[in-house]
């Protein structure tokens, strides 16, 4: 795997940077205290600028989709990114955006939903598609941090030609990138709190104890980002397993020790560490979760030894 942006990689990333740090991406407590923000300014900036094309550009593909998918999960703000940029390129039909994508939760919340035109769901056997119209998606209230729906319609169901385990796959690599962005996304908010909060008279950060410990988390995240990125390289299905299991593994220590460090302030909604950790709650069982993931990896390595 090359560890060096090509040009076109650099020149994505670099405008990307711009628009994450740009309008429509700043922390705020939501109006009415709910645990996500759902960001039409952000969303419709990617859309119009063609960033979640960047999986069918040759010399880009569907690691700086994936790569585009951890920056964008760094952020306190919500957008549908993964679905849109690694998994509609490969479905066969262009399906209007924002994609909802329902992978064996059938019958319970959905995130993005409520903003979704159509709806993708995978299971072992087969993937279908439906677009959805006004009344076939009622919004619920929810602790997990995305928008979150239920479809409550009877939308028109069209089957997919698409490969169902290569969709399977690259929602793998998906979630995982949605995983590592959100750990980033994190460490991030507590490293600013601990440089600027002092106790016994000087930074939380200078404490060699804090140091050690968030130093582990983030070598763990940068392990999972670059497991996640050689994933959607590969395009592997072991590589895709080992990609989720391990971040899904890791996620829950991550989250203990950002916690820990920020104390109580941690859990109010004045803060935007919950908008990570509740994402992370969530997403860690998607596809089975590290136990189910690792285990599929370690069949796929050696079913053939």
């Amino acid at each position: 795997m090359r560890f060096d942006a090509n040009e076109d990689m650099a020149a994505l990333m670099s405008g990307l940077e711009q628009i994450a740090l740009g309008e429509g991406t700043e922390w705020e407590p939501s109006g009415d205290w709910s645990r996500q923000v759902w960001s039409q300014t952000l969303d419709s900036a990617l859309d119009e600028n063609g960033y979640y094309d960047a999986a069918e550009v040759e010399t880009l593909g569907p690691v700086a989709a994936a790569a585009l998918v951890c920056r964008l999960s760094r952020l306190a703000v919500n957008v549908e990114a993964a679905a849109s940029a690694l998994l509609r390129p490969v479905l066969g039909v262009d399906l209007p955006r924002p994609l909802a994508v329902d992978a064996g939760r059938q019958g319970g919340a959905i995130r993005f939903l409520p903003q979704a035109r159509a709806l993708l769901r995978l299971t072992d056997t087969g993937a279908t598609y439906a677009l959805l119209a006004e009344g076939d998606v009622t919004e619920l209230p929810t602790l997990a941090a995305y928008p979150m729906g239920a479809l409550t319609g009877t939308p028109d169901w069209q089957r997919l030609e698409a490969d169902p385990e290569q969709l399977r796959d690259l929602w793998r690599v998906a979630v995982a990138a949605e995983l590592t962005g959100a750990m980033r996304g994190g460490l991030d908010a507590v490293v600013a709190h601990v440089t600027d909060r002092e106790q016994f008279g000087r930074p939380l950060g200078t404490f060699q104890g804090i140091q050690h410990r968030l130093a582990t988390a983030a070598s763990r995240i940068e392990a999972a980002q670059w497991l996640t990125l050689r994933a959607a390289q590969q395009i592997d299905p072991a590589d895709a397993t080992i990609a989720l299991g391990y971040t899904a593994s890791i996620s829950t220590q991550v989250v203990y020790d950002l916690h820990q460090f920020m104390g109580a302030m941690g859990l109010t909604l004045e803060h935007p560490l919950h908008r990570w950790s509740y994402r992370l709650r969530f997403l860690r069982s998607e596809l089975g979760g590290a136990t189910e993931n690792l285990q599929l990896a370690a069949d796929r390595l050696w079913r053939d030894a």
